[in-house]
C-alpha cells in the first residue's frame, strides 16, 4: 500500500464512478455513491445517497471514508461534507483530501478475455426484491485472474448483494454458479464496468472448472 500526497486526475476521478462512503464518528452508516465532478483541490460532488427513494442525511463538517476502484486499485481517502443542496438535485460537496492511500484490487496477472456472461441472484438481494435465480445482467468479462475479474454491461450490478454467474467458454463448455462480490465499477456512455472477485464459498467442482481454464490461458504460447 502506498501513502503520499494528492494526485488525484481527471483519469482518476472519473464522473459516474462509484464510491463509498463510511462514517468515521458516529455509527458505522455505509453508503454507495456516484461521482458527478469536482473541482481540483477545492471540493468533490457526489450524490446524496438513498433509502427507499429519499435522500438521506449528511451532516456538515461530518467525516468519512470514502473509497472507490480504479484501474485495478482501491483508493481510498478521509474526507467531510462541506455543504449539500437538495435542488434541483440532491447533492453533496466533499472536502478535497490531503492524502489518499493506494493498495491494489487483484496482485494476480490479469488475462484479457471476451467470455460471455449470465449474473444471477445468490440470495434474496438483501431486501431488494430479488429472488435466488433472477438474472440480474448478462454481459461479457473483460479479463479474468485467479482472484476475479471485469465484467461489463448496460446494468449496474447491485451493491452488497451474493451473486452467481455462469461463463460461457463454449456451446458445450460453461461454468456455471461461480460465487462473486462485486468490489467496485464505474460507468462510461452507458456500460457499467463492474470489478468483481471469486468468494471463498464456491464448490470445489467450480474452483477446479476455474482452475483448469486458467492453467490453459497461461500454457498458451505467445503468438506474436
Amino acid at each position: 500500500m502506498s501513502e503520499g500526497s494528492i494526485n488525484l486526475t481527471s483519469e482518476t476521478l472519473l464522473s459516474g464512478q462509484s464510491l463509498r462512503l463510511l462514517a468515521m464518528e458516529t455509527v458505522k452508516s455505509k453508503w454507495s455513491t456516484v461521482l458527478i465532478g469536482s473541482k481540483p483541490n477545492r471540493y468533490i460532488l457526489v450524490e446524496v445517497p438513498r433509502v427507499n427513494g429519499l435522500p438521506v442525511v449528511l451532516d456538515e463538517r461530518s467525516k468519512w471514508s470514502v473509497t472507490f476502484i480504479n484501474r485495478g486499485q482501491i483508493v481510498s481517502f478521509p474526507s467531510e461534507i462541506l455543504s449539500t443542496v437538495s435542488r434541483p438535485y440532491a447533492l453533496a460537496f466533499l472536502s478535497w483530501p490531503e492524502t489518499i492511500s493506494i493498495s491494489n484490487l487483484r496482485v494476480d496477472k490479469r488475462y484479457p478475455v471476451n467470455i460471455p456472461v449470465t449474473i444471477s441472484a445468490a440470495d434474496d438481494g438483501g431486501g431488494r426484491g430479488l429472488r435466488p435465480g433472477d438474472i440480474i445482467a448478462k454481459g461479457l468479462l473483460l479479463d479474468l485472474s485467479w482472484g476475479g475479474c471485469l465484467a461489463a454491461s448496460t446494468v449496474e450490478l447491485p451493491d452488497e448483494t451474493k451473486l452467481r454467474m455462469n461463463m460461457y467458454l463454449d456451446n458445450d463448455n460453461v461454468i456455471e454458479g461461480i460465487l462473486i462480490e462485486k468490489k467496485g465499477g464505474r460507468s462510461q456512455q452507458g456500460t457499467y464496468y463492474t470489478g468483481l472477485s471469486f468468494l471463498s464459498g464456491n464448490p470445489s467442482e467450480v474452483t477446479d472448472r476455474l482452475a483448469e481454464f486458467l492453467n490453459d490461458i497461461e500454457q498458451m504460447p505467445l503468438r506474436l
